[in-house]
């Protein structure tokens, strides 16, 4: 059995766009490529040469290919359903791994510290501001990202976490989200393995992130996040289900929903589904959303949260 799976789902890019995410791989020090394997998986697009791809000498590749365009989710779940090894990790298909040690910090961990649920490290985020490229590196305590991370199966299965078909967009918060918050065995490993490359055709940054407006796919997402909460950790839906309602209130201010009915029908959905473990608006509530306002370092600094009452208070469960 393979320690660590390597799974990449893409579209679209040809063999010359590949090689920089498989050259990242081949190059790796350190570390015993009989140890692993890499998984491409063809999300429905064009065909690709694997013969281009001999001169990664290191690398035992397999090539899968869906017949039809299922989104990096299901693909990224085809890919897991199709491995067999202790671990697996994710690379997107315009990203690479940081440095030529990356992988090898994954392996010390398990050689020094042990086996463990989870191993979730730093990546560094490449962005554009005007034609200057700057560089975030985000903290080892992303619990959105499915990058940087490695996935014990074991633990996964015994949870029975997959990604769900119904969420084209915000599958990863769902499926790491819920693999982090049950985890009770995560290793932090400070270090940075992993570049986000700054890619305009990318899903989370397209057409002007047009993705963020899609609020009704986002309350979905937390319908079936909260469902899966019950079923394994149910004393942790009241909270949860505050976190859901103040955040919503405040994406829904900043990316007004490019579908207004459709994010209202998602939305009365879940506070119906929990109205046991919901209590409406209150003070504590209210002063919840304004910390979120203050924040200085949070996502919703400055959002208007005048009419947080009007928004909780439109919905009677």
């Amino acid at each position: 059995m393979k320690k660590v799976s390597i799974i990449i789902p893409f579209k679209g890019q040809t063999e010359k766009d590949l090689a920089i995410v498989l050259g990242s791989i081949n190059s790796q020090i350190g570390v015993d490529f009989s140890t692993f394997d890499v998984h491409l998986v063809n999300d429905g697009g064009d065909p690709i040469d694997m013969t281009k791809f001999e001169i990664f000498a290191n690398l035992e590749l397999h090539y899968h290919v869906l017949p039809e365009n299922v989104g990096a989710g299901l693909a990224r779940q085809y890919g897991i359903d199709h491995t067999d090894s202790e671990y697996f990790m994710f690379l997107d298909s315009d990203d690479e791994f940081h440095f030529a040690g990356a992988l090898l910090e994954f392996y010390n961990v398990v050689k020094y510290h042990g086996e463990h649920q989870m191993i979730v490290a730093r990546y560094i985020e490449e962005y554009k501001v005007g034609n200057e490229y700057r560089y975030l590196t985000h903290s080892q305590h992303d619990w959105k990202s499915p990058v940087a991370k490695w996935f014990s199966r074991a633990y996964i299965n015994s949870i029975n976490l997959r990604f769900r078909p119904e969420l084209r967009i915000f599958e990863d918060t769902y499926f790491v989200g819920l693999a982090c918050q049950l985890s009770t065995d995560i290793y932090y490993l400070n270090s940075v393995v992993y570049t986000w490359v700054c890619n305009p055709n990318s899903t989370v940054r397209s057409n002007g992130r047009i993705f963020e407006y899609q609020t009704h796919t986002w309350a979905l997402e937390n319908r079936l996040f909260l469902e899966k909460i019950r079923e394994m950790r149910p004393k942790g839906v009241k909270g949860d289900l505050v976190n859901y309602v103040c955040d919503v209130y405040m994406r829904y201010t900043r990316y007004p929903p490019v579908d207004p009915v459709a994010f209202w029908t998602e939305h009365i959905k879940l506070l119906q589904e929990f109205k046991d473990d919901w209590d409406g608006y209150s003070e504590s509530l209210q002063k919840q959303v304004n910390f979120l306002r203050d924040n200085p370092n949070g996502n919703w600094t400055g959002i208007n949260t005048d009419g947080f009452k009007d928004f909780v208070n439109k919905v009677q469960v």
